[in-house]
Protein backbone atom coordinates (compact mmCIF):
# COMPACT_ATOMS: atom_id res chain seq x y z
CA UNK A 1 0.00 0.00 0.00
CA UNK A 2 1.14 3.53 -0.76
CA UNK A 3 1.50 5.67 2.36
CA UNK A 4 -0.53 8.86 1.86
CA UNK A 5 0.54 11.73 4.10
CA UNK A 6 -1.93 14.43 3.06
CA UNK A 7 -4.72 14.99 0.52
CA UNK A 8 -3.26 18.21 -0.86
CA UNK A 9 -5.54 19.69 -3.52
CA UNK A 10 -8.10 19.36 -6.29
CA UNK A 11 -7.31 20.99 -9.62
CA UNK A 12 -9.66 22.58 -12.15
CA UNK A 13 -8.66 23.30 -15.75
CA UNK A 14 -10.30 26.13 -17.69
CA UNK A 15 -9.64 28.54 -20.54
CA UNK A 16 -10.99 31.48 -18.54
CA UNK A 17 -8.75 32.57 -15.66
CA UNK A 18 -10.72 35.68 -14.72
CA UNK A 19 -14.14 34.02 -14.72
CA UNK A 20 -13.10 31.01 -12.64
CA UNK A 21 -11.04 33.11 -10.22
CA UNK A 22 -14.07 35.32 -9.65
CA UNK A 23 -16.22 32.20 -9.18
CA UNK A 24 -13.89 30.59 -6.64
CA UNK A 25 -13.24 33.76 -4.65
CA UNK A 26 -16.84 34.95 -4.95
CA UNK A 27 -19.49 32.22 -4.84
CA UNK A 28 -17.23 29.59 -3.25
CA UNK A 29 -15.54 31.94 -0.79
CA UNK A 30 -12.03 30.62 -1.46
CA UNK A 31 -8.99 32.88 -1.00
CA UNK A 32 -6.07 33.22 -3.39
CA UNK A 33 -2.91 31.80 -1.82
CA UNK A 34 -0.51 32.01 -4.77
CA UNK A 35 -0.31 32.67 -8.52
CA UNK A 36 2.34 31.61 -11.04
CA UNK A 37 3.18 31.08 -14.68
CA UNK A 38 4.79 27.83 -15.83
CA UNK A 39 7.13 27.34 -18.76
CA UNK A 40 5.11 24.19 -19.45
CA UNK A 41 2.45 26.43 -20.95
CA UNK A 42 -0.04 27.47 -18.32
CA UNK A 43 -1.03 29.94 -15.62
CA UNK A 44 -1.83 28.67 -12.14
CA UNK A 45 -3.79 29.99 -9.18
CA UNK A 46 -3.73 28.26 -5.79
CA UNK A 47 -6.62 28.81 -3.39
CA UNK A 48 -7.13 28.25 0.31
CA UNK A 49 -10.40 26.41 0.94
CA UNK A 50 -12.44 26.53 4.17
CA UNK A 51 -11.90 23.46 6.32
CA UNK A 52 -9.59 22.26 9.08
CA UNK A 53 -7.68 19.76 6.91
CA UNK A 54 -5.97 22.31 4.62
CA UNK A 55 -7.12 20.74 1.35
CA UNK A 56 -6.53 23.38 -1.31
CA UNK A 57 -7.87 24.10 -4.77
CA UNK A 58 -5.93 24.85 -7.94
CA UNK A 59 -6.90 26.54 -11.19
CA UNK A 60 -4.84 25.79 -14.32
CA UNK A 61 -5.27 27.85 -17.51
CA UNK A 62 -3.36 27.19 -20.76
CA UNK A 63 -1.35 30.03 -22.28
CA UNK A 64 -1.22 28.59 -25.82
CA UNK A 65 -3.09 26.23 -28.12
CA UNK A 66 -0.39 23.56 -27.84
CA UNK A 67 -0.54 23.29 -24.05
CA UNK A 68 -1.40 19.89 -22.57
CA UNK A 69 -4.28 21.71 -20.85
CA UNK A 70 -5.70 22.74 -24.22
CA UNK A 71 -5.73 19.07 -25.18
CA UNK A 72 -7.55 18.23 -21.95
CA UNK A 73 -10.11 21.02 -22.40
CA UNK A 74 -10.84 20.00 -25.98
CA UNK A 75 -11.34 16.38 -24.96
CA UNK A 76 -13.48 17.43 -21.99
CA UNK A 77 -15.55 19.87 -24.09
CA UNK A 78 -14.78 22.65 -21.65
CA UNK A 79 -13.61 23.20 -18.08
CA UNK A 80 -13.65 20.56 -15.36
CA UNK A 81 -11.67 18.73 -12.72
CA UNK A 82 -8.19 18.04 -14.09
CA UNK A 83 -6.52 16.07 -11.30
CA UNK A 84 -6.39 15.29 -7.61
CA UNK A 85 -3.13 15.57 -5.69
CA UNK A 86 -1.93 13.55 -2.70
CA UNK A 87 1.31 13.92 -0.77
CA UNK A 88 3.03 10.56 -0.23
CA UNK A 89 5.87 9.36 1.97
CA UNK A 90 7.99 7.57 -0.63
CA UNK A 91 7.78 8.03 -4.41
CA UNK A 92 10.00 5.03 -5.18
CA UNK A 93 7.80 2.76 -3.09
CA UNK A 94 4.72 4.16 -4.88
CA UNK A 95 6.29 3.35 -8.26
CA UNK A 96 7.02 -0.20 -7.12
CA UNK A 97 3.47 -0.65 -5.81
CA UNK A 98 1.95 0.58 -9.08
CA UNK A 99 4.23 -1.67 -11.13
CA UNK A 100 3.16 -4.60 -8.94
CA UNK A 101 -0.43 -3.79 -9.97
CA UNK A 102 0.56 -3.68 -13.65
CA UNK A 103 0.12 0.10 -13.70
CA UNK A 104 2.83 2.07 -15.45
CA UNK A 105 3.02 5.54 -13.85
CA UNK A 106 4.29 8.78 -15.35
CA UNK A 107 7.22 9.99 -13.23
CA UNK A 108 8.81 13.46 -13.00
CA UNK A 109 11.30 14.89 -10.52
CA UNK A 110 12.29 18.56 -10.39
CA UNK A 111 14.39 18.18 -7.25
CA UNK A 112 11.61 19.65 -5.10
CA UNK A 113 8.73 17.31 -5.85
CA UNK A 114 9.06 13.70 -6.99
CA UNK A 115 5.78 13.23 -8.86
CA UNK A 116 4.13 9.92 -9.68
CA UNK A 117 1.06 10.18 -11.91
CA UNK A 118 -1.68 7.63 -12.54
CA UNK A 119 -3.01 8.30 -16.03
CA UNK A 120 -6.84 8.43 -16.29
CA UNK A 121 -6.79 5.60 -18.83
CA UNK A 122 -3.93 3.63 -17.27
CA UNK A 123 -4.88 3.04 -13.66
CA UNK A 124 -6.86 6.16 -12.72
CA UNK A 125 -10.29 4.95 -13.91
CA UNK A 126 -10.93 8.30 -15.55
CA UNK A 127 -9.13 10.51 -13.00
CA UNK A 128 -5.57 11.81 -13.14
CA UNK A 129 -3.91 11.18 -9.77
CA UNK A 130 -0.83 13.15 -8.80
CA UNK A 131 1.14 11.48 -6.01
CA UNK A 132 4.10 13.53 -4.85
CA UNK A 133 6.96 13.20 -2.42
CA UNK A 134 8.10 16.59 -1.12
CA UNK A 135 6.70 19.54 0.78
CA UNK A 136 2.94 20.03 0.67
CA UNK A 137 1.61 22.99 -1.28
CA UNK A 138 -1.21 23.17 1.30
CA UNK A 139 0.53 22.46 4.59
CA UNK A 140 -1.76 20.55 6.99
CA UNK A 141 0.37 21.70 9.94
CA UNK A 142 -0.78 25.29 9.44
CA UNK A 143 -3.92 26.65 11.05
CA UNK A 144 -6.98 27.22 8.88
CA UNK A 145 -6.84 30.75 7.43
CA UNK A 146 -9.39 33.37 8.43
CA UNK A 147 -11.74 33.79 5.49
CA UNK A 148 -13.13 37.26 4.95
CA UNK A 149 -15.41 38.26 2.10
CA UNK A 150 -17.91 41.01 1.44
CA UNK A 151 -19.40 39.01 -1.43
CA UNK A 152 -22.36 36.63 -1.03
CA UNK A 153 -20.93 33.12 -0.84
CA UNK A 154 -22.02 29.55 -0.20
CA UNK A 155 -20.64 29.44 3.33
CA UNK A 156 -18.58 26.32 2.71
CA UNK A 157 -17.35 24.56 5.85
CA UNK A 158 -15.23 21.90 4.15
CA UNK A 159 -14.86 19.61 1.18
CA UNK A 160 -16.67 16.36 1.96
CA UNK A 161 -16.03 14.07 -1.00
CA UNK A 162 -15.27 13.53 -4.64
CA UNK A 163 -17.65 11.23 -6.50
CA UNK A 164 -16.31 9.08 -9.33
CA UNK A 165 -18.53 7.50 -11.98
CA UNK A 166 -17.25 4.05 -12.90
CA UNK A 167 -18.58 0.89 -14.54
CA UNK A 168 -17.15 -1.67 -12.12
CA UNK A 169 -17.34 -0.56 -8.50
CA UNK A 170 -15.83 -3.76 -7.11
CA UNK A 171 -12.78 -3.59 -9.36
CA UNK A 172 -12.09 0.06 -8.51
CA UNK A 173 -12.74 -0.49 -4.79
CA UNK A 174 -10.30 -3.43 -4.73
CA UNK A 175 -7.68 -1.28 -6.47
CA UNK A 176 -8.13 1.70 -4.15
CA UNK A 177 -8.07 -0.54 -1.08
CA UNK A 178 -4.85 -2.17 -2.18
CA UNK A 179 -3.09 0.97 -3.45
CA UNK A 180 -4.43 3.78 -1.24
CA UNK A 181 -5.89 2.09 1.82
CA UNK A 182 -9.41 3.36 1.12
CA UNK A 183 -12.23 1.29 2.65
CA UNK A 184 -16.01 1.26 2.40
CA UNK A 185 -18.04 2.91 5.17
CA UNK A 186 -21.47 3.22 3.54
CA UNK A 187 -23.31 1.66 0.62
CA UNK A 188 -26.48 3.07 -0.83
CA UNK A 189 -27.96 5.34 -1.93
CA UNK A 190 -30.14 6.26 1.03
CA UNK A 191 -32.79 7.54 -1.39
CA UNK A 192 -33.93 4.40 -3.27
CA UNK A 193 -32.83 4.39 -6.92
CA UNK A 194 -33.08 1.97 -9.80
CA UNK A 195 -30.38 3.89 -11.73
CA UNK A 196 -27.22 3.70 -9.63
CA UNK A 197 -25.43 2.26 -6.62
CA UNK A 198 -23.04 4.17 -4.39
CA UNK A 199 -20.15 3.15 -2.20
CA UNK A 200 -18.68 5.82 0.10
CA UNK A 201 -15.05 5.24 1.05
CA UNK A 202 -12.99 6.55 3.91
CA UNK A 203 -9.56 7.65 2.72
CA UNK A 204 -6.28 6.85 4.41
CA UNK A 205 -5.85 10.32 5.97
CA UNK A 206 -9.58 10.79 6.71
CA UNK A 207 -9.29 14.35 5.38
CA UNK A 208 -11.80 13.68 2.61
CA UNK A 209 -14.19 10.94 1.55
CA UNK A 210 -14.42 9.26 -1.84
CA UNK A 211 -17.59 8.01 -3.52
CA UNK A 212 -17.90 5.39 -6.24
CA UNK A 213 -21.00 5.59 -8.43
CA UNK A 214 -21.85 2.72 -10.75
CA UNK A 215 -24.88 2.56 -13.04
CA UNK A 216 -27.78 0.14 -12.90
CA UNK A 217 -29.36 -0.48 -16.30
CA UNK A 218 -28.74 1.09 -19.67
CA UNK A 219 -30.99 4.11 -19.00
CA UNK A 220 -29.15 5.18 -15.86
CA UNK A 221 -28.03 8.82 -15.78
CA UNK A 222 -24.67 7.55 -14.53
CA UNK A 223 -24.46 5.32 -17.60
CA UNK A 224 -25.32 8.29 -19.81
CA UNK A 225 -22.55 10.28 -18.10
CA UNK A 226 -20.01 7.52 -18.71
CA UNK A 227 -21.13 7.06 -22.32
CA UNK A 228 -20.78 10.80 -22.92
CA UNK A 229 -17.64 11.68 -20.97
CA UNK A 230 -16.11 8.36 -19.94
CA UNK A 231 -15.36 7.22 -16.41
CA UNK A 232 -14.15 10.00 -14.15
CA UNK A 233 -15.05 12.69 -11.64
CA UNK A 234 -18.85 13.04 -11.46
CA UNK A 235 -19.33 15.64 -8.72
CA UNK A 236 -17.73 17.37 -5.74
CA UNK A 237 -19.58 17.72 -2.43
CA UNK A 238 -19.25 20.56 0.07
CA UNK A 239 -20.68 20.78 3.58
CA UNK A 240 -22.16 24.25 4.10
CA UNK A 241 -22.77 26.28 7.26
CA UNK A 242 -26.18 27.77 6.58
CA UNK A 243 -28.73 26.60 4.02
CA UNK A 244 -30.40 29.97 3.49
CA UNK A 245 -27.04 31.70 3.06
CA UNK A 246 -26.14 29.25 0.32
CA UNK A 247 -29.49 29.69 -1.44
CA UNK A 248 -29.17 33.50 -1.23
CA UNK A 249 -25.66 33.31 -2.71
CA UNK A 250 -26.93 31.19 -5.60
CA UNK A 251 -29.67 33.74 -6.26
CA UNK A 252 -27.11 36.57 -6.21
CA UNK A 253 -25.16 34.77 -8.96
CA UNK A 254 -28.32 33.84 -10.92
CA UNK A 255 -27.72 30.15 -10.28
CA UNK A 256 -30.71 27.83 -9.92
CA UNK A 257 -30.00 24.84 -7.65
CA UNK A 258 -31.82 21.60 -8.45
CA UNK A 259 -32.26 18.08 -7.10
CA UNK A 260 -33.42 19.17 -3.66
CA UNK A 261 -33.67 16.40 -1.06
CA UNK A 262 -34.46 16.45 2.64
CA UNK A 263 -34.27 13.63 5.17
CA UNK A 264 -33.20 12.71 8.71
CA UNK A 265 -30.53 10.43 10.14
CA UNK A 266 -31.05 9.41 13.77
CA UNK A 267 -33.45 12.33 14.12
CA UNK A 268 -31.00 14.90 12.70
CA UNK A 269 -32.16 16.73 9.58
CA UNK A 270 -30.07 17.22 6.46
CA UNK A 271 -30.64 19.03 3.15
CA UNK A 272 -29.06 18.46 -0.26
CA UNK A 273 -29.07 20.12 -3.67
CA UNK A 274 -26.91 20.39 -6.78
CA UNK A 275 -25.44 23.20 -8.89
CA UNK A 276 -25.15 22.62 -12.63
CA UNK A 277 -21.66 22.36 -14.20
CA UNK A 278 -22.42 25.22 -16.58
CA UNK A 279 -22.46 27.52 -13.53
CA UNK A 280 -19.52 26.04 -11.61
CA UNK A 281 -16.46 25.68 -13.86
CA UNK A 282 -17.60 22.48 -15.52
CA UNK A 283 -18.10 20.44 -12.37
CA UNK A 284 -21.35 19.23 -10.83
CA UNK A 285 -21.46 20.54 -7.25
CA UNK A 286 -23.45 19.02 -4.41
CA UNK A 287 -24.25 21.14 -1.36
CA UNK A 288 -25.14 19.50 1.95
CA UNK A 289 -26.35 21.11 5.15
CA UNK A 290 -26.53 18.91 8.25
CA UNK A 291 -28.33 19.75 11.46
CA UNK A 292 -25.84 17.69 13.46
CA UNK A 293 -22.15 17.97 12.60
CA UNK A 294 -20.88 14.79 10.94
CA UNK A 295 -24.28 13.09 10.84
CA UNK A 296 -24.69 12.96 7.06
CA UNK A 297 -21.83 10.48 6.55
Amino acid sequence: MIKIVHFDHISTASNNKVRETDLFTGLFGFQIRTEWHSEEGYYGVGFDVPGPDRIGWELLVPDNDNSFLTTFLNANNGPGIHHVSMQIADAKHAIDELNNHDIEPIVTNDGIHHNVYLHPKRGGSGILFQLFEGDAWNDPALDEPIFQSNEPNLGIKRIHHIAQAINDSKMVLDKYQSLFGYHSIMQGPRKPSDEFQTNVLETQTKEIHWELLNPIGKKSFIKEFINSKGEGAHHITFIIKNWQQAMDACAAYNIEPFGFYENKIDGAKYLECFLHPRDTAGMLVQLVWEEKEGSWI
